[in-house]
């Protein structure tokens, strides 16, 4: 992020932090439970979805969770939320055994969905998760099994996000499909999310009109701020550079804008969050900084320290919220 523009430096990234400090102390675990997904969507890789590694043993997340207790809560007096991904983690078949898990161990389960699952499901999930990141694909998707989903959740009151996936060749409805889910998600947050191929780090060709809705915000939910509890695991972000400026920023936004390079700079991955994948390996991140940390069933050697970075470019969302400092920044 440092540069040379019109013949004068750039100001140097000194910081990026929540804008919530309490997420600072929030352990969040991205956990791919496994990849079968009854979505196939066209710009989703075939090993997110085609269902080539088996579901996780109840027996092997319990114990994984129970060494997540001992270092992040007693040892370091973290909050845990569990973020469950997949493919598509409701179909999980231990699914709300490992919610009665987590849950007993004081810990709050979120899940990224496809919403697909019926009205029935979703009224006893929303007894025991915290938070939903819903997911619309737009090919995949039934519209009303989708606004139905919405109407559940919101009538039991769970914090709600939306990310709508937008393919730059079938933007425009797409686009109208956003002005029908905002009519339901009553205080949802709603983002137009864009595609990076293969789930890489470059983006799809959008135009710049394109560009420019994408980093319109489309929704308005009320303020969370100062409430006594948090309603997500992850909110919005401090951005602070040398000549003393910060803005307040969206992930979403700092892909947009190509501000998604911290290389060489320190970044808690580690302390603020872990990747589970699908074939149980533990690393830091989504980003695999510092690489593989351990395998579920076996001993895992938890973070005590931030991490440099290593990666070019930062393309993972849950990666992004991390706090993340200059290295003459002590932290």
């Amino acid at each position: 992020m440092d540069g040379v523009h019109d013949g004068e430096f750039a100001p140097a990234f000194v910081s990026l932090k929540h804008a919530d400090e309490r997420h600072a102390q929030v352990l969040l675990v991205d956990w791919m439970l496994g990849n079968r997904c009854n979505f196939a969507c066209d710009y989703c890789p075939d090993e997110l979805h085609n269902g080539s590694i088996p579901w996780i043993g109840i027996e092997q997340a319990t114990a994984f969770l129970e060494q997540v207790h001992d270092h992040y809560v007693t040892g370091l007096g973290h909050d845990v939320w569990l973020q469950l991904t997949g493919g598509e983690p409701t179909q999980y078949p231990k699914f709300f055994d490992l919610c009665e898990v987590a849950h007993g161990l004081s810990m709050n389960v979120a899940v990224i969905s496809n919403g697909s699952r019926t009205e029935r499901f979703w009224e006893r999930a929303c007894g025991v998760l915290a938070s939903v990141i819903l997911t619309y694909h737009d090919l995949q998707v039934t519209h009303e099994t989708f606004l139905t989903t919405i109407r559940t959740l919101v009538r039991n009151r769970v914090p709600l996000h939306i990310n709508v996936t937008a393919h730059p060749d079938r933007f425009d409805d797409i686009l109208a499909r956003v002005e029908e889910i905002l009519d339901v998600a009553e205080d949802a947050s709603l983002t137009l999310k864009p595609l990076r191929i293969g789930f890489g780090s470059k983006l799809y060709p959008y135009t710049d009109a394109q560009m420019e809705t994408l980093s319109r915000r489309h929704s308005r939910p009320k303020s969370t701020q100062g409430t006594d509890a948090l309603r997500f695991q992850r909110g919005l972000m401090r951005r602070r550079t040398s000549d003393g400026a910060e803005t307040t920023v969206r992930a979403s936004e700092l892909l947009l804008e190509g501000q998604n390079s911290w290389k060489g700079n320190r970044c808690r991955a580690g302390l603020e969050s872990l990747r589970v994948n699908a074939s149980g390996a533990v690393t830091r991140a989504v980003c695999g900084a510092g690489g593989e940390i351990g395998r579920l069933g076996d001993d895992i050697a938890f973070p005590v320290v931030s991490v440099t970075c290593p990666r070019d470019e930062c393309a993972c969302v849950s990666d992004i919220l991390v706090t993340k400092t200059a290295p003459f920044l002590k932290r």
